[in-house]
């Protein structure tokens, strides 16, 4: 994340934690369009909400004050009360957040068509504020307090806002309008610092991830934003509700939620799958033509040794195979062999079988998106992509371990439901989160990385070091092969 990208992510937290319109489902939306994650970057989320939060504090800053002062003379008093009702408020997100937070961290992940359904929500909640314009003198109860607090765990779910939520169940539960706004601003502080508390302290990994994920001037110029943008909006939606002018936030909500969920089907295929895609830089069959008229780097001071390549699922068929490059499913959008097969030398595939057998110990198997890779593909590959990304592609002046049957790619699947597990990137995704060091995502996906790239390793491969997928066989020395499936098979019968 740049300075820019912190700037903008900034405005928006700032913006939309007071605005009713949901500040995750609008971070969700600019880190889709800005292709950034916040959810990723411990440091930036814990810093943008302790500047939302100091908006809070000094917006209301005589409020807190008078609730200081009471609770420190010990009286029962309206104050103190209400730090009770608040607290009470609190228990609701408390438990979800308690007992859901694996299942609610995966929400945060680009799922923009989730997004803009809760919009849509958020719309109609806004637009029921409508039949409340009268304001009454009630003011806020221990039970209604109780309500509001379900209201705000519902505003965990990206897409629902949570001023949106809690001050129009409030209005409908005819509270008074600055009751109802302040109670909604001061509430939230509970859970924010109580987040930020958790996400400190509940494992180390998360504070390595401070340390690693941003740059400290791009915190700062988030912090200034969010705070800034903030105060405004703070001030700006407490004049709002006085003017029951919610409806305009319903329409905005609407559209955006709209336009969120058309966005969400634009190519939906590659989406749904989570498809990585480039644009080639020549056509494909203009690819194929210059890589089939080139020849491999010379190597004969190595051993051929091409009859050596095994299909793996024939050693193996509770192996799963999803191999990419048989089908328009890869990030080329084209298929580059003939059938979804998977070839590697013996001692490797044998390897590769011992992993699998051991991962099962934990309901995993192993799931291949591909092996063996004849050198005419990945000189396909190395002329289809731009110069900014050839770390994700092997030099053909070099040869690929793919080329030399000894490299395979591959991820997990749940062996019960036979579903494949859910990774920090997808396959062949060229970015930063593909990398076996990256330390955001979930801590499941984490872990579950963490257990593949350990158990290859116990088996004899090594992870390449922008791909946590790709596992090369270290024993391998063998001479780089141009050979198509059915040449492989010609061999292994001729043996």
């Amino acid at each position: 994340m740049n300075s820019w990208e912190a700037f903008i992510l900034g405005i928006i937290q700032g913006l939309t934690e007071f605005l009713p319109i949901s500040s995750s489902g609008h971070l969700e939306l600019g880190s889709y369009l800005l292709n950034t994650n916040t959810s990723e970057n411990l440091s930036f989320t814990i810093v943008v909400h302790i500047a939302t939060a100091l908006s809070i504090i000094i917006v209301f800053k005589k409020d807190i004050q008078k609730i200081l002062y009471s609770l420190f003379k010990f009286s029962n008093n309206e104050d103190t009360q209400l730090i009770l009702k608040i607290l009470l408020s609190s228990v609701p997100v408390g438990l979800i957040g308690f007992f859901f937070e694996e299942k609610i961290e995966t929400l945060f992940n680009g799922n923009i068509l989730l997004v803009g359904l809760m919009l849509i929500i958020t719309s109609s909640i806004l637009a029921l504020t409508q039949i409340q314009k009268k304001n009454s003198e009630k003011k806020v109860s221990f039970f209604s307090a109780f309500i509001i607090g379900i209201a705000q765990s519902i505003a965990i779910l990206p897409g629902i806002s949570r001023s949106g939520i809690t001050i129009s169940i409030a209005l409908l539960l005819k509270i008074n309008k600055k009751e109802a706004t302040k109670f909604s601003f001061l509430m939230v502080l509970v859970p924010i610092f109580g987040v930020m508390v958790i996400k400190l302290f509940k494992d180390f990994s998360s504070i390595e991830s401070l340390t690693t994920d941003i740059e400290l001037s791009s915190l700062i110029i988030g912090f200034i934003s969010a705070l800034i943008s903030g105060i405004i909006a703070c001030k700006w939606m407490i004049k709002i509700v006085q003017k029951s002018n919610l409806i305009y936030f319903a329409i905005y909500c609407f559209i955006i939620g709209s336009f969120s969920i058309f966005s969400s089907f634009h190519n939906s295929e590659s989406k749904e799958k989570g498809i990585f895609t480039i644009e080639p830089l020549l056509p494909v069959q203009e690819l194929k033509e210059i890589a089939l008229k080139s020849y491999p780097p010379n190597e004969d001071s190595l051993e051929q040794k091409s009859g050596e390549l095994v299909d793996i699922y024939k050693l193996d068929p509770t192996i799963k195979l999803d191999i990419r490059y048989a089908t328009k499913n890869n990030f080329m959008q084209t298929p580059f062999y003939d059938e979804p097969r998977a070839f590697l030398i013996s001692d490797a595939a044998k390897m590769l079988i011992k992993a699998h057998q051991e991962l099962n110990n934990y309901g995993y198997g192993i799931v291949i998106y591909d092996a063996y890779r004849p050198w005419f593909v990945t000189k396909m590959f190395w002329d289809a992509t731009p110069d900014s990304l050839k770390n994700f592609v092997a030099d053909p002046s070099l040869g690929s371990v793919h080329n030399r049957g000894c490299a395979v790619d591959i991820g997990l699947y749940n062996i019960k439901n036979k579903k494949i597990i859910k990774m920090i990137s997808g396959y062949d995704e060229f970015t930063e989160r593909a990398y076996p060091s990256y330390n955001g995502g979930t801590k499941r996906e984490r872990e579950n990385r963490n257990l593949l790239i350990n158990t290859m390793k116990e088996y004899g491969f090594e992870v390449y070091e922008y791909e946590w997928w790709h596992y090369d066989y270290k024993l391998c020395k063998n001479k780089i092969m141009n050979l198509e499936f059915n040449e492989i098979d010609s061999i292994i019968n001729l043996n």
